[in-house]
């Protein structure tokens, strides 16, 4: 995408407008999204077994991860700061990612489609639900300081 939008947009590359696109961050997050996968791919392929050892790794290491975030987070901001979130602020974080999960799955399941792809649409809907929410997190937030 950035070598597409660079190859079109070659022409008026000079204007302010063209400046404003984002290629630094567009390059970044494809290769960050891009060459983990890549790799997990290069490792299933190659070595299965070592391939599920790593993804138990991981899964586990991720979740220290969130927690030691979670605290890391509440000490740098402090318990004031936490506290002046109202309370459907948290209410909205926990559950609306959830509500992806489960609709995901009640309409892949309405559609009678087999288990894997239940689970994977449950994943991929709930997985667009959680920037959706971290979005609308965002906004509601900033508007209220």
């Amino acid at each position: 995408m950035p070598l597409c939008l660079w190859i079109y947009s070659r022409a008026w590359i000079d204007t302010p407008v063209v400046q404003l696109l984002p290629l630094g961050a567009v390059t970044l997050t494809l290769c960050g999204t891009l060459l983990p996968i890549g790799l997990g791919v290069f490792i299933r392929y190659k070595y299965n077994r070592v391939a599920d050892y790593i993804v138990k790794v991981s899964l586990w290491s991720l979740l220290v991860t969130l927690v030691v975030l979670f605290i890391m987070t509440g000490t740098m901001l402090g318990p004031e700061l936490l506290a002046s979130i109202p309370a459907s602020v948290y209410v909205v974080a926990i559950f609306m990612p959830l509500a992806g999960y489960a609709s995901g799955y009640g309409l892949a399941t309405l559609f009678r489609l087999p288990p894997n792809c239940k689970r994977t649409v449950c994943l991929e809907t709930g997985s667009q639900n959680v920037q959706l929410c971290t979005a609308i997190l965002k906004l509601l937030y900033r508007s209220h300081v």
